[in-house]
C-alpha cells in the first residue's frame, strides 16, 4: 500500500490546479468547526464519528481530501438528539447548529454546525443562506433486507422529495408544469411537519437494538452497514489534531467507495454557489435584502 505522502504527491500531480489557497482556507475553517464539535462531544460524553469523505480523507491523506470543501460527521441517534438540544449552549459563540425547521427555511434532513462569521449559499436552488457548515448525520437502526426496508425507504424518499419541492426555487426550470406543481405544494405542505415526518420514519428502528445502522444520506441504502463497523468511536489523526473515527475503517470505506485508496481521475464540483469566508451571513442577508 502506498504511503500517505506518496498518495498526496500523486494528488498534486493529478489535481494540483484545484488545490488553491481558497480550498486550504475553507479547510482551515472546517477544521475549526470539527475541533469545536470534538471538544463538546468529549466534555459531554457524546459519541460521534467523522464520516463519508472526511473519514476517507483521514485514512488516505491524513486529513482532508486535498480538494474537499466540506466535512461530515455522524452521531448515534441518542447522542444526536442531545446534541441538537444543547449544541447552541455548548458550542463557541461563532458556531451555531441549524436543523430541520430551525430556521424555517433550512432545507436539509440532517443538521449542520455552521460558522456564523462566514457566508455560504448551497449549490442547489434553495433560498437558505447560512455559514460554512459541517454536516451532522443521525445514525438510526435499520431492518434487514426485505419488504420492511423497501417500504421504509419508499416513504423516506417520497417525503424527502416533497420537502425538496417546498424549499426549492419554483422557477428554477422556467415557468411550466413543474413550477406550478411546486407552488401548489408550497401552499398545502408545511416544511416543519415534513421534517418531523421524515424524522419519524428514520427513527423507526432503534440504533441501540439493531444489528444494522443507517445514516440516510443522499443515497440512503448505501449508508446501511453492520453497527459494529461504527463500533466505539476510535481516535484517528486528522491534520494536526485527533478526531474520532469508525472502529472498522477498512470495512466502512470499502462499502462506500470500493477501492478507496485509488485517487479518482475526476473530482466533484464544489458544494456552494456563493462563499465568503470574511463576511458574516447575517450581514450578507441584510445587504441583499434577504432578512
Amino acid at each position: 500500500m502506498e504511503t500517505t505522502d506518496n498518495l498526496n504527491e500523486l494528488v498534486m500531480s493529478m489535481h494540483g490546479d484545484r488545490i488553491t489557497d481558497e480550498v486550504r482556507e475553507i479547510q482551515a475553517c472546517l477544521l475549526g468547526i470539527l475541533r469545536a464539535i470534538d471538544q463538546v462531544c468529549r466534555e459531554h460524553h457524546l459519541r460521534y464519528y467523522i464520516a463519508a469523505g472526511t473519514m476517507l480523507g483521514a485514512v488516505r491523506h491524513g486529513g482532508f481530501i486535498p480538494w474537499d470543501d466540506d466535512a461530515d460527521i455522524a452521531m448515534p441517534r441518542p447522542d444526536y438528539e442531545t446534541f441538537l438540544q444543547h449544541a447552541n449552549e455548548w458550542l463557541p459563540a461563532r458556531y451555531e447548529l441549524v436543523s430541520g425547521g430551525h430556521p424555517s427555511d433550512y432545507p436539509y434532513v440532517f443538521a449542520r454546525v455552521q460558522d456564523s462569521e462566514t457566508t455560504y449559499r448551497p449549490r442547489r436552488s434553495f433560498p437558505f443562506v447560512g455559514g460554512l457548515p459541517v454536516d451532522v448525520f443521525p445514525l438510526d437502526g435499520m431492518a434487514e433486507p426485505g419488504l420492511r426496508r423497501r417500504w421504509h425507504y419508499f416513504r423516506y424518499r417520497f417525503l424527502w422529495k416533497l420537502l425538496y419541492f417546498t424549499q426549492t426555487d419554483p422557477y428554477k426550470h422556467g415557468k411550466g408544469l413543474r413550477s406550478m406543481l411546486t407552488i401548489a405544494l408550497r401552499k398545502v405542505l408545511s416544511p416543519i411537519r415534513l421534517h418531523r415526518m421524515i424524522d419519524n420514519v428514520r427513527k423507526e428502528w432503534s440504533y441501540e437494538s439493531c444489528t444494522l445502522t443507517a445514516d440516510h444520506d443522499y443515497k440512503p441504502e448505501l449508508g446501511v452497514v453492520p453497527r459494529e463497523v461504527f463500533g466505539q468511536p476510535t481516535p484517528i489523526k486528522f491534520e494536526d489534531t485527533t478526531l474520532m473515527g469508525v472502529a472498522q475503517p477498512d470495512a466502512y470505506l470499502q462499502h462506500l467507495y470500493g477501492n478507496y485508496m485509488e485517487i479518482p481521475k475526476d473530482i466533484p464540483l464544489v458544494f456552494y454557489r456563493y462563499l465568503n469566508l470574511k463576511k458574516p451571513y447575517r450581514q450578507y442577508k441584510e445587504e441583499e435584502g434577504l432578512l
